[in-house]
């Protein structure tokens, strides 16, 4: 099926940038635009920027820039289609579509087959949970054991698989599904010589959904005893899901995060499950897995405060404190809570209710360096080897601070700890930068050996090192040199982008408006650009401009084609706001609206004088390879034609024409 245009416009017009890209990051207000952290490529100083007023995003770190169907597609890793319908959900669009080829259905994005067959397999474990006599018996009494009243489990998507070999996999086959698209989604095992079947089975089902809502895998738990089976089974990586980069929980928590300025984070389902019953909403889980750099960058779109909550085993505590040390790497500030042994976050939410575990965790909560140090001065004892490792430790952790005050403060308090001299931690903190920054120069020198795409060269900084991002070296072809030409063309086309429809003169007695569109076509009349995606632009405004229209500037920010789309927010972006301040004392600052007759003028000569310019160098090349006499006759006099011109546009340009 294929959405209709009247729907694809309707949907596209709905969706409020601020209100998409506010789903996925946290946004501050500068000036008239949104700010935050890019999701696309990892940094700590805030490079892109969404602008309200004109539906688009730019990074001016990485480049990528869009509308609010291209901000889905990019961050979902969706095609124009399922990104359209993702919209169209969230605005309550209903989305009109007609049927397709054979030829467009074979070249539907895989991803896309993934997303409505794992959306597919979500509402079938739901519908065996509540529909059906084995799914009531068994899956809603084991939810009903732990607790989880109805309205959190269809909160959660909760589910339930049948104790059947393959009674997924048929339903689904029956249903429209192939088997590869099964098996690729991570819902049915397929081995050679054998009858496919379903991967999960006699299971409860926790769906895991990316940040907009989506399920993109599973975890299931079994629920009888079974030597041969693991406790919990989990759907493997896929197209769609990689579990280093997500969180369990955090479409429900993004919100709450948000809210509270913090992010409370813990190891299992249940444990975000019942939390959330208890009204603690703020809480997303590691899924047993070690934690990942990038699932702290996702956690960083929302807050910078992390509260890790432990359970009582003081063995798992140990385990996981390494873990942590990438959280203050990425300069989040962390806290920590212990409950006490034998309790985890589950059982004690439900042992002394929400408010009562609310003043625990923060009666309790240590900053994590203290916690640490606390917990590691235990097993150390008078042992002065073992305290000389932990001290060693300690500034390891400590130097993984990026903000040199937060790091002052936590040498401070370590050494109080500790009853060592703050210098010697310091000393020992200034060794490991040092190496840091020798490895991170050996590694700037190794990626000058590969193609750069700049020639920027970043300084080594003390600290911390900066990974070089993948886009950042790649093996290029030498970029062409720009004619003067090209210059022109673009400012024509962007003129008509960004101010087409503004009014250059006014008849009132005819009531009729000239527009910048109609004076650049009255001079330009039929003239064909050179650059292929200026020559797109420019076909787009003619053939509007000819039925006595002016396309928006919203046609080209939310076109399909992406250079074209790309383009025009280029042109309508700046990483520079005018300051407040400006208008507070009055200070008039000449917009490019208000030039525009004399912008418009000025190119249209400069546009005829470069293209009349490069057809006198094409016939100087003519001239040099004509054979005959009259030939070179018929070529100096169009020559001299075009010199007459040239010297006449340069006179009102201002500029000298030399010979």
């Amino acid at each position: 099926m294929r959405i209709d245009q009247d729907t694809v416009q309707q949907i596209i017009q709905a969706a409020d940038i601020v209100e998409v890209v506010g789903d996925y990051v946290s946004l501050k207000k500068r000036g008239a635009n949104m700010i935050a952290c890019c999701p696309f490529h990892n940094e700590k100083t805030p490079s892109f920027s969404v602008s309200p007023s004109k539906g688009i995003y730019k990074c001016f770190g990485c480049g990528k820039a869009g509308d609010s169907v291209r901000f889905v597609m990019d961050i979902e890793g969706l095609g124009y289609p399922e990104a359209l319908r993702h919209l169209a959900k969230k605005y309550g669009i209903e989305v009109s579509e007609r049927e397709v080829t054979s030829e467009e259905q074979q070249t539907q994005n895989e991803k896309e087959s993934l997303y409505i067959a794992l959306d597919f397999a979500n509402k079938y474990y739901q519908d065996q949970l509540w529909k059906t006599p084995e799914g009531e018996s068994i899956g809603q009494s084991y939810f009903k054991e732990r607790g989880f009243n109805h309205q959190t489990i269809r909160k959660f998507d909760l589910g339930y698989s049948p104790d059947g070999w393959d009674t997924f996999t048929k339903h689904a086959l029956k249903n429209g599904f192939s088997l590869d698209i099964l098996e690729k989604a991570g819902l049915s095992i397929i081995k050679e010589g054998k009858d496919p079947i379903d991967r999960f089975r006699g299971r409860v089902i926790f769906p895991i959904h990316n940040v907009a809502g989506k399920a993109i895998a599973f975890g299931a738990r079994i629920l009888r005893k079974d030597p041969n089976s693991p406790k919990y089974l989990n759907s493997p990586e896929t197209a769609v899901y990689h579990k280093s980069y997500i969180v369990y929980g955090i479409a429900q928590a993004k919100n709450p995060i948000r809210q509270e300025e913090n992010c409370y984070l813990v190891e299992g389902y249940t444990d975000v499950v019942s939390l959330n019953q208890a009204g603690i909403e703020n809480v997303v889980a590691s899924s047993g897995t070690s934690l990942t750099k990038e699932q702290i960058q996702l956690i960083r779109r929302f807050t910078s405060n992390v509260t890790v909550l432990y359970d009582g085993d003081a063995a798992g505590i140990k385990a996981s404190l390494r873990g942590i040390d990438i959280i203050l790497e990425e300069g989040l500030n962390v806290k920590a809570v212990v409950f006490p042994d034998g309790d985890d976050p589950d059982s004690f939410v439900q042992k002394v209710g929400s408010q009562a575990f609310k003043d625990y965790v923060k009666n309790t909560q240590k900053d994590f360096i203290r916690f640490k140090t606390e917990i590691s001065l235990k097993d150390v004892g008078n042992d002065p080897i073992r305290r000389a490792e932990l001290i060693k430790d300690l500034v390891e952790t400590i130097s993984k601070i990026p903000d040199s005050i937060k790091r002052s403060v936590f040498y401070k308090e370590v050494a109080s700890l500790l009853s060592i001299d703050e210098h010697i931690l310091i000393t020992e903190g200034n060794k490991i930068f040092q190496k840091k920054a020798h490895d991170s120069e050996k590694e700037r020198q190794r990626q000058q050996r590969v193609q750069p795409l700049t020639d920027i060269n970043i300084p080594v900084d003390d600290f911390p090192p900066i990974e070089p991002p993948d886009y950042a070296y790649v093996d290029v072809e030498p970029q062409k040199e720009r004619s003067v030409l090209s210059y022109h063309e673009e400012e024509c086309v962007r003129l008509l982008v960004c101010y087409g429809s503004n009014v250059l003169e006014r008849n009132v007695v005819d009531n009729i408006d000239f527009t910048l569109t109609d004076y650049i076509f009255n001079e330009i009349r039929d003239m064909q650009f050179e650059n292929q995606t200026y020559q797109k632009i420019l076909s787009i405004c003619r053939e509007f401009h000819q039925r006595g229209e002016i396309p928006q500037t919203l046609h080209f920010t939310s076109h399909i084609d992406t250079e074209i789309q790309k383009q025009a927010i280029d042109w309508l972006s700046t990483p520079h706001h005018l300051s407040e301040n400006w208008l507070k004392f009055e200070i008039y600052v000449p917009l490019e609206a208000d030039k525009l007759s004399d912008m418009a003028y000025t190119n249209i000569l400069r546009l005829k004088k470069s293209r009349y310019e490069a057809d006198m160098a094409k016939l100087e090349a003519e001239l040099i390879g004509a054979e005959s006499f009259e030939t070179q006759e018929q070529i100096l006099i169009k020559m001299m034609q075009l010199k007459d011109v040239i010297k006449k546009l340069a006179k009102m340009l201002g500029t000298v024409v030399q010979g």
